[in-house]
């Protein structure tokens, strides 16, 4: 595959993340993020590793999806359940995607002047 398509393709799966974020910004979310990443660090050369969402910022939430009737009965002490995956805050993952973007219109190559003269 050429440089130009290896690119363009890099490029569209980007353009489609972005068109259509995901729901939950899960780890399996995350993870699909950097496959993305990486088909544009290879694609185009450039170490893109600043946009990546760190495993730091993946966190447990607590779960409410459970009943509280026993709690509130006072059947057994309320014990926080944390969630069974990792997520990563919203507003993080829209910085690193418009970041990207901004990326890549940056590096455009900057028209030259035209020559008056000699």
């Amino acid at each position: 595959m050429d440089i130009a398509n290896k690119q363009s393709l890099a490029w569209a799966r980007f353009q489609a993340l972005q068109s259509h974020l995901p729901s939950s910004g899960d780890e399996g979310e995350v993870s699909k993020f950097h496959e993305i990443v990486s088909a544009l660090e290879e694609a185009f050369n450039v170490d893109l590793s600043l946009f990546r969402i760190p495993e730091a910022e993946l966190k447990q939430y607590e779960d409410e999806s459970g009943s509280t009737s026993w709690v509130d009965a006072g059947r057994f002490p309320a014990r926080k359940q944390m969630s069974d995956k990792r997520f990563c805050d919203e507003k993080l993952a829209q910085r690193k995607i418009d970041g990207i973007v901004f990326f890549f219109q940056n590096i455009q190559p900057i028209p030259e002047r035209p020559k008056i003269g000699f």
